[in-house]
């Protein structure tokens, strides 16, 4: 990249963290606000701001204590502007080998200025410096090995500050898997991800899609826990991939595909999907049904009936009807109408803080049961749509067993006689080769 064009690159990834900072965005919004503008720029300019911003963010604890180390000021305590332009600087002498670090110096010293603090210039500068000075011979190209030596150099102690996890997070991981699998968990977040999509069995075949996309250069293999999953590597904005925009395919994790298929939709039912936003197991459960029957899909705020209905669109799915509604209040028009019902409930969604970084920082332990609770408001609304002989799911995308086990437990209790489990499955990051996710399909008697 050219100065010029790598300048511009970093200020795209500082915007987005400011976002993130001043507005509460979640990283996906914001990178997705971010690339959506940029759909047009250079492949190498979109892969560059991804793997900046998404890497930051993984590591914004981790960076923060680095920092920390060498300032005066806490780093809670800096100007937003220079918090931010020193993480950026720190993360890619951390992890960006491709980059000199004299050029990121630089560069964030020359950003420092352009927003009008030159007397700042010199923190940074020196910040930086020192950084740069402890990293000298850090040089492996394997992930979790560079995690290694990283808190070696910077004599990180705990699982936590090696990580990037927040204390109480990895205590009460520890709690409940052992350290072993913790680290294991925690690791996951770190290693190179692939991007799972399911083809539209409507508008398209497995091999058609398969043949399209490598023919654009896109790393393509089949899924390890649903014949209707594809791994894909080697791109960088999903919207630019052949296919999408005709409705060929929706992202969607393995994990929650596994559910559906373990409904056993028939075509012709009738189905409710109760938190669908942003509606992968509506489409899909549309799909199966090949146009017959109905998927009434529902949500809480306008902005994820939004998301539903663009991908409804895009994928050319007539059978779907799109409402807002809370989940959590009942709705007696829906009593006992339905063959299936899913309940994917609100959760801490640590299963897939891999995949969405900013979770684990905005998540507190009281959390937890607050949401385990509102699940169970929910859970108790689904049971009475399910029509006599139908199926429940109630899945989720956290680990956590107070989320998951403890309210399947519930669940039955307090519906004995007339819930019956048919099947439930754990998947855990860094053991399974998917995301973290929970799902159980329950008969009503």
């Amino acid at each position: 990249m050219s100065n010029n064009r790598s300048d511009n690159n970093r200020q795209v990834v500082l915007d987005i963290l400011l976002d993130m900072e001043k507005t509460g965005t979640f990283l996906g919004d914001a990178l997705d606000k971010a690339l959506r503008k940029m759909q047009f720029s250079d492949k190498k300019d979109r892969s560059f701001i991804t793997r900046e911003a998404e890497g930051i963010s993984e590591y914004m604890l981790s960076i923060d204590k680095i920092i920390g180390s060498f300032s005066k000021t806490p780093v809670k305590k800096l100007r937003p502007v220079i918090r931010n332009i020193l993480r950026l600087g720190v993360y890619e002498m951390l992890f960006m080998d491709s980059v000199p670090a004299r050029a990121t110096i630089n560069e964030c010293v020359n950003m420092t200025k352009a927003h009008n603090m030159m007397k700042l210039s010199g923190f940074v500068n020196a910040v930086l410096r020192n950084v740069d000075r402890k990293l000298d011979g850090i040089d492996t190209e394997d992930d979790l090995e560079r995690l290694g030596k990283i808190a070696e150099v910077f004599e990180f102690k705990t699982l936590s500050e090696k990580y990037s996890a927040p204390e109480w997070l990895v205590e009460k991981l520890v709690s409940i898997y052992g350290v072993e699998k913790t680290e294991k968990i925690l690791s996951a977040s770190f290693m190179k991800k692939k991007l799972t999509i399911r083809y539209n069995s409507t508008l398209t075949t497995k091999e058609e899609l398969k043949d399209r996309l490598v023919e654009k250069g896109v790393s393509v293999a089949d899924g390890s826990y649903s014949d209707s999953a594809l791994l894909i590597s080697d791109i960088d904005f999903v919207r630019r991939l052949p296919g999408y925009k005709e409705g060929l395919f929706s992202v969607q994790a393995e994990s929650s595909m596994r559910a559906v298929e373990a409904l056993d939709i028939k075509e012709g039912m009738r189905v409710l999907d109760l938190c669908a936003a942003p509606g992968g197991k509506s489409l899909y459960a549309a799909e199966i049904m090949k146009g017959t029957g109905e998927v009434v899909s529902r949500d809480i705020s306008d902005d994820k009936i939004e998301k539903i209905s663009d991908n409804k669109e895009r994928l050319r799915l007539e059978n779907i009807t799109v409402v807002k509604a809370d989940a959590a209040e009942y709705d007696e028009e829906l009593a006992e109408g339905f063959d299936i019902v899913i309940a994917d409930v609100p959760c801490s969604g640590i299963g897939v803080m891999g995949r969405k970084s900013d979770i684990k920082y905005r998540l507190k332990p009281e959390d937890i049961s607050s949401l385990a609770e509102l699940s169970r408001s929910i859970l108790k609304n689904a049971v009475r749509y399910v029509k006599k002989g139908g199926k429940l799911l109630f899945s989720t995308c956290t680990i956590m067993p107070e989320e998951n086990e403890e309210n399947l437990k519930w669940l039955l209790l307090e519906n004995k006689g007339v819930l019956e489990l048919v099947t439930e499955k754990h998947f855990v990051q860094g053991i399974d080769d998917t995301d973290g996710f929970f799902y159980s399909v329950l008969c009503k008697l």
